[in-house]
């Protein structure tokens, strides 16, 4: 006889709905479960223990909640706001389970790095908003003051075509200097969400798009930075035609690509949109050539009909193709970043946790953890 699990079936809908398999995301479920939710949902049936493990897999919550007799409070996602300026009900209504679980894992992580932050007595910034004029150069020259990085300094971080390291320095800045978190999506497409952001006085977050182009990366990264200034969380996509959005794609073009620095770096001697000319200028400043060819466009110096025709055959590579491959540690490092696995390696060095709570809060197994050292320090 095969033993069922007594479960308050409000608690299996509530879950449910807490994963975000609802308004048709419901499709995406396994078959086994697919075919039973609604009839223990209901109370018709119960399931047995091993599709009661598979269904807290799947929901992401363990199976002690299942037997809770009333559902928890904390069934809200933070209030991301700005884009179709979306209520918390709604982002169910919207997004995707995989992108409700990559931002419910970014607001875990970000607690548990707060926590031991404390813990380790290290210094919390604090994020402050400014009271800045709406103007696109006033915005990104409070970034450049704030980051304390000259543009001769980021123009030296060029290494490789694909701008990985200026990738990687950005993110190393933006984290020591104000205390942003940076962590990248697993399993969300690109369609859905290019980047967003959660505001918070203590450790923001910014998540990336971890299938976007190492580019697309960089610039949304001053995308969302531009929303944090302005005091608010909001989720990012392709809409270009709604004011805020336009004003956070500006200054983070002037930012990466200061108009007077620009101006200075055309060589008159070669043809300005010619293919040379064009990489020139995106690997001095670690943009994209699309990031370029706009600039070009706002500063005059290129036609619109120009700009249209190049960006008509502009062909950048949408996916990052270390996204879903390569080594298993190098991408748990991308995905939850350098600044959280270093904080939790400190804190298993010290003993404030251990091998079992190292597992936990990184995934990675305790194996791992000479490969992190090694990673880290390896280099020192």
């Amino acid at each position: 006889m095969t033993t069922r699990a007594i479960i308050n079936p409000a608690m299996m809908a509530w879950a449910r709905k807490y994963a975000g398999f609802t308004n048709g995301y419901e499709e995406q479920l396994p078959n086994e479960i697919k075919e039973k939710y609604e009839s223990w949902e209901n109370g018709d049936t119960y399931p047995t223990w091993n599709q009661l493990r598979k269904v807290s897999k799947k929901y992401h919550v363990p199976t002690a909640f299942f037997f809770m007799d009333c559902t928890p409070n904390f069934n809200n996602l933070p209030d991301i706001i700005n884009y179709r300026k979306l209520d918390v009900d709604s982002i169910y209504e919207i997004n995707s389970p995989n992108l409700i679980n990559n931002i419910r894992k970014s607001e875990n992580r970000r607690n548990i790095y707060l926590e031991l932050a404390h813990d380790l007595k290290e210094e919390v910034i604090r994020f402050e908003v400014p009271n800045l004029e709406m103007d696109k150069k006033i915005f990104a020259d409070y970034i450049r003051e704030v980051l304390d990085i000259p543009i001769s300094t980021q123009k030296s971080w060029y290494k490789e075509s694909k701008h990985y390291n200026f990738l990687n320095k950005w993110k190393e800045v933006l984290n020591e200097k104000l205390g942003i978190l940076i962590f990248e999506t697993e399993g969300v497409l690109l369609e859905e969400m290019r980047a967003l952001c959660i505001f918070h006085e203590e450790i923001p977050i910014i998540l990336l798009n971890g299938k976007d182009s190492v580019n697309g990366r960089i610039f949304s990264l001053f995308h969302e930075l531009t929303h944090l200034l302005l005091g608010e969380s909001a989720i990012c996509g392709d809409d270009d035609n709604i004011k805020e959005e336009i004003f956070c794609n500006a200054v983070a073009g002037e930012f990466l690509v200061p108009e007077e620095d620009l101006l200075s770096n055309i060589n008159p001697n070669i043809e300005l949109l010619s293919n040379a000319s064009l990489r020139n200028l995106y690997n001095l400043y670690g943009v994209s050539e699309h990031v370029i060819l706009r600039r070009l466009l706002d500063t005059h110096k290129i036609s619109n009909n120009d700009y249209s025709l190049h960006i008509s055959n502009f062909n950048e590579p949408v996916l990052d193709s270390s996204s879903s491959s390569g080594n298993y540690l190098n991408n748990m490092i991308k995905y939850n970043s350098r600044a959280y696995y270093s904080l939790i390696l400190d804190a298993y060095d010290l003993g404030i946790i251990n091998s079992i709570e190292f597992s936990k809060f990184t995934n990675l197994g305790k194996n791992q953890i000479p490969k992190l050292q090694e990673a880290f320090y390896g280099g020192e």
